[in-house]
């Protein structure tokens, strides 16, 4: 494993250099459509290595089109897109019976009851509005970052019809 890893530290820098600059330069195209809300950059951050690249979507500038439909139209462009996660408190770890849990908390002074854990923000983001791309995608060209924007845009016109076929 370490060879492996050794292996791929000589073209770290580049690749990272490289998922900077497309992510920066897909941030601007992305900001220009409406109903697209991309991440802001924390003045702190001077370099970001993109594990993902992710963006908001907002149905209600799509005509009310799902995220599901949304990822499947840019899936049929080209561009593969998923929905992330869900909420980490929602996942089957969390969710087992309460005596399997072997998570505790000594700021809690117990076990955590994750069923009863809601945070309506994250939840709605998760299924509503978040779309994924994988850092893979932000090592390609400047003209995939203008055809990830395109595809974004195609389907912002054709939302209508996305929407009646749904």
């Amino acid at each position: 494993q370490a060879a492996l890893l050794l292996a791929q530290m000589e073209p770290l820098e580049a690749q990272t250099q490289t998922r900077q600059a497309n992510g920066d330069y897909l941030t601007q195209l992305l900001g220009e459509v409406d109903g697209i809300e991309t991440m802001r950059a924390d003045e702190r951050v001077t370099r970001n290595a993109y594990h993902l690249y992710v963006f908001r979507y907002r149905p209600e500038a799509f005509g009310g089109v799902p995220k599901r439909r949304f990822i499947e139209s840019l899936s049929a462009e080209g561009i593969p897109c998923s929905s992330g996660y869900v909420p980490l408190y929602r996942e089957r770890a969390f969710t087992a019976s309460r005596e399997d849990i072997p998570f505790d908390s000594a700021f809690y002074g117990g076990k955590v009851d994750y069923a009863k854990v809601s945070c309506p923000v994250t939840e709605h983001i998760c299924a509503d509005e978040a779309v994924w791309l994988t850092q893979r995608m932000l090592l390609g060209t400047k003209e995939d970052m203008e055809d990830i924007a395109r595809a974004v845009r195609k389907v912002r016109v054709n939302c209508a019809e996305l929407k009646q076929s749904n």
